[in-house]
C-alpha cells in the first residue's frame, strides 16, 4: 500500500509540473507579445497613427515603385532618425544614418509616394543618401562632400577605342569628370595616304603606336562609370553609304556647208601670180604650169595682155577638207563647188560606284591626268624658268560626303563630273565637262535626278556678194552658207544605299561580274593565240576533273602550263589532283621540297 501511494504521489507531482510549465510558457509568450505591442505602440505613438500600403504584404521591398501613405504626430522629440527607422521598417530597407544625421521632420503626412520620394522628403536639403549594395547610407552634406572628395577613393580605368579617335572621346568624356580627375589620350594616328607625288618617301607613320586609340581616366568611381557609359554609347561601328551614280552625256552635232567660187580670168587670180610659179589652179588647189608675166590682172588689162574678163568670186567654196568638191573649166570660165554635211553623235554613259563611311569624303576618278607646265617666268637676266608640272584631270569623277540620319534619309554634299580635255599647240589645257555640285537630301535606296541639262545651239552663217547673193536660184552662185546645230543632253542620276554590314554591298556578285567579263574578253582573242589556247585547255581540264577523269585533266594541265607556266589556277588544280590521287607524290613537288630544305636551314625564312 505504501509503495503504491508513493508512486501515485510522484505521478501527481509530474502532472502538476507539466501543467505549471505549460502555464509559464503561455504567460511568457503573452508577456513577449505585450512587450512587442508596447514597443510598437511606443514608436507608433511617436510617429504614426495609421500606416497602410497600396499593395498587399506590408513591409515588402518597395524598390519597384510601390506607393505608401502615412501620418505623423506632432511631437517635439520626433526627428529624422525616427522617421528613417520607420521608413526602413515599412519598406524593408537597410537605412544607416551617420551620427550627425538628425533634426526635425518638416511634414505631418505623406500620401501616395514612393520610397525615393519619401526619403527625399525626410532628408530635405540638408542631408543626402547613397546606395551601396543593400545598404542606404545617409550623410550630412558636409560629410558627403568630404567623403566624395577623399583622394583615396580615386581609381583609374583604361578605355580602348575602336571606332572613334581618342581626341574625340576625350572631348566628350571631359564634362563628366571631377575637377580632380585626370585624363590622357594616345597620340593621334597619321591620317591620309600618299597621293603618289611623294611615292614611297611619303608619310608612313614612322614609329608611332601601332595600337588602338586609348584613353586613361583617373577619377572617382562614379565619374569613371559615367565616362564608361558615354564611351559605350559613342564607340560603335559607323554606318557606310554606297553611292551609285549614273552620268549620261549626249551630244549631237549637225553641220552643212555649201559654197561656189567663180573666175572669168582663165583661172588667174586678181592678185596676180609669180612668173616662175605659174597660174593658180583653183580647182586642184595648186598651180597650172603655164607661166605668165609677173603682172597683176589689172596690169594685164592695162597693157591689153589679159585673158578673159577680170571678174572672180572667192572664199565661198572650201578647197581643203572633206565633202563634195566639183571643179568646172570652160574656156576662160572656172567654177569650184564644195558641199559638206557632217553629223556627229557622241553618247557617254558613266556608272561609278563608291563606298564611304558616314561623314567621310569618298572620291573616285576613272580617266586620265594630262600633264602640262602651268607657267614660265623670265627673270631679270632674261633667262626663262620652267614652272611646275600641273595635271588636267579628265574622265569620270565622283566626290561626296554623306551624313546619315536616323530616319533612313541621307544628306549629301556631292560632286559628279564627266569631262574630256586636251592641250593646245601652245600647251594650254582645254576641258569640256558636265558636272553638278550640290547638297541634297535623299532616302535610302531611292534613285533621284540631281542634275539635268538640255541645250540646243543653232548657228547659221551666210557670206554673199551684195544683191547678187539675194537673187533667187542664181543667187546660190554668189554666196556660201554654213549651218550648224548642236544639241547637248546631260543627266545625272543618284542612288544611295545605307550599308550596315559589309555583306550588303554584294561584293560576291560584283566579283562574279568581273569573272564574266574576263571570260568574255577571252572569247574575243584569236583562237591561235597562246592566251586563248591556255584558257580553253584549262576549261577542258577543269571539266575532266569534275567528271572524275584525273588522267585526262593532268594531260590538259600539262599543255596549259607549257603555254603559260605561271597560270596560277592551273598550278593549283594540278597540285590538288596530285594530293588526291597520290599523297606521297605531293611531297615531291619541287616547290614543297625547296620549302622543306630552307626551313631546315633557317627557321621561318622565306625564299625571296
Amino acid at each position: 500500500m505504501y509503495h503504491n501511494k508513493n508512486s501515485n504521489s510522484r505521478i501527481q507531482i509530474r502532472k502538476d509540473l507539466i501543467v505549471w510549465g505549460f502555464v509559464l510558457v503561455v504567460m511568457a509568450a503573452i508577456a513577449v507579445g505585450d512587450v512587442e505591442q508596447v514597443s510598437g505602440e511606443a514608436v507608433a505613438g511617436k510617429s504614426v497613427e495609421a500606416t497602410e500600403f497600396d499593395v498587399s504584404g506590408g513591409g515588402a521591398d518597395t524598390s519597384a515603385g510601390e506607393r505608401i501613405q502615412f501620418k505623423c504626430r506632432e511631437e517635439e522629440d520626433f526627428g529624422i532618425r525616427d522617421a528613417l527607422a520607420m521608413l526602413a521598417s515599412l519598406c524593408g530597407k537597410n537605412i544607416v544614418p551617420a551620427p550627425n544625421v538628425d533634426g526635425p521632420v518638416a511634414f505631418r503626412s505623406l500620401s501616395n509616394v514612393t520610397f525615393e520620394e519619401a526619403i527625399d522628403a525626410i532628408l530635405g536639403e540638408s542631408f543626402v543618401y547613397e546606395r551601396k549594395g543593400n545598404l542606404i547610407k545617409v550623410y550630412t552634406k558636409e560629410e558627403y562632400k568630404k567623403l566624395r572628395e577623399n583622394p583615396d577613393r580615386m581609381i583609374y580605368r583604361v578605355f580602348t577605342l575602336y571606332y572613334i579617335t581618342a581626341e574625340e572621346a576625350g572631348k566628350l568624356v571631359k564634362p563628366v569628370l571631377s575637377s580632380a580627375g585626370v585624363m590622357q589620350t594616345s597620340t593621334a594616328a597619321a591620317s591620309g595616304i600618299s597621293a603618289g607625288k611623294e611615292g614611297v618617301s611619303g608619310e608612313t607613320g614612322g614609329d608611332s603606336m601601332a595600337w588602338y586609340d586609348t584613353i586613361v581616366v583617373y577619377d572617382y568611381p562614379e565619374n569613371i562609370e559615367k565616362a564608361k557609359e558615354i564611351i559605350k554609347a559613342l564607340d560603335v561601328r559607323p554606318k557606310q553609304v554606297l553611292i551609285e551614280a549614273t552620268i549620261l552625256s549626249a551630244t549631237l552635232s549637225e553641220g552643212m556647208q555649201l559654197g561656189i567660187d567663180l573666175n572669168l580670168q582663165a583661172g588667174v587670180s586678181l592678185t596676180g601670180v609669180d612668173a616662175s610659179a605659174g597660174v593658180q589652179d583653183i580647182i586642184a588647189g595648186g598651180y597650172i604650169t603655164d607661166p605668165v608675166a609677173a603682172q597683176t590682172v589689172m596690169e594685164q588689162v592695162h597693157t591689153g595682155t589679159a585673158v578673159g574678163n577680170p571678174i572672180e568670186t572667192s572664199g565661198f567654196a572650201t578647197f581643203g577638207g572633206s565633202g563634195l568638191r566639183v571643179g568646172i573649166r570652160t574656156g576662160d570660165v572656172v567654177a569650184f563647188i564644195s558641199a559638206l554635211e557632217s553629223v556627229t553623235d557622241i553618247t557617254i554613259l558613266a556608272n561609278p560606284k563608291i563606298l564611304a563611311l558616314n561623314k567621310q569624303v569618298g572620291s573616285i576618278l576613272i580617266g586620265q591626268k594630262i600633264g602640262y607646265r602651268d607657267r614660265t617666268t623670265i627673270d631679270a637676266s632674261g633667262q626663262a624658268t620652267v614652272g611646275e608640272v600641273s595635271w588636267l584631270e579628265t574622265g569620270t569623277k565622283l566626290s561626296f560626303r554623306p551624313y546619315i540620319g536616323n530616319d533612313g534619309y541621307i544628306r549629301m554634299e556631292i560632286y559628279p563630273q564627266d569631262s574630256s580635255g586636251n592641250l593646245s599647240a601652245e600647251g594650254l589645257p582645254t576641258k569640256t565637262t558636265a558636272e553638278v555640285s550640290t547638297n541634297i537630301m535623299v532616302k535610302d535606296g531611292q534613285t533621284i535626278v540631281i542634275g539635268g541639262l538640255f541645250r540646243d545651239a543653232i548657228t547659221s552663217t551666210r557670206s554673199q556678194i551684195p544683191l547678187l547673193g539675194d537673187l533667187p536660184i542664181i543667187g546660190a552662185a554668189f554666196r556660201s552658207t554654213t549651218d550648224s546645230s548642236v544639241r547637248q543632253e546631260v543627266i545625272v542620276l543618284l542612288t544611295p544605299h545605307i550599308i550596315e554590314e559589309p555583306g550588303e554591298t554584294k561584293g560576291e556578285a560584283r566579283a562574279d561580274d568581273i569573272r564574266r567579263k574576263r571570260f568574255g574578253a577571252k572569247e574575243s582573242l584569236q583562237w591561235t593565240s597562246r592566251a586563248r589556247l591556255a584558257e580553253d585547255r584549262y576549261a577542258t581540264a577543269a571539266k575532266y576533273y569534275l567528271d572524275g577523269n584525273n588522267k585526262a585533266a593532268m594531260r590538259e594541265l600539262g599543255i596549259v602550263l607549257t603555254l603559260r607556266p605561271t597560270y596560277l589556277e592551273a598550278i593549283r588544280l594540278k597540285e590538288r589532283i596530285i594530293s588526291e590521287t597520290d599523297p606521297e607524290a605531293e611531297k615531291k613537288i619541287e616547290r614543297k621540297i625547296i620549302d622543306i630544305v630552307e626551313q631546315e636551314d633557317v627557321d621561318k625564312w622565306l625564299r625571296r
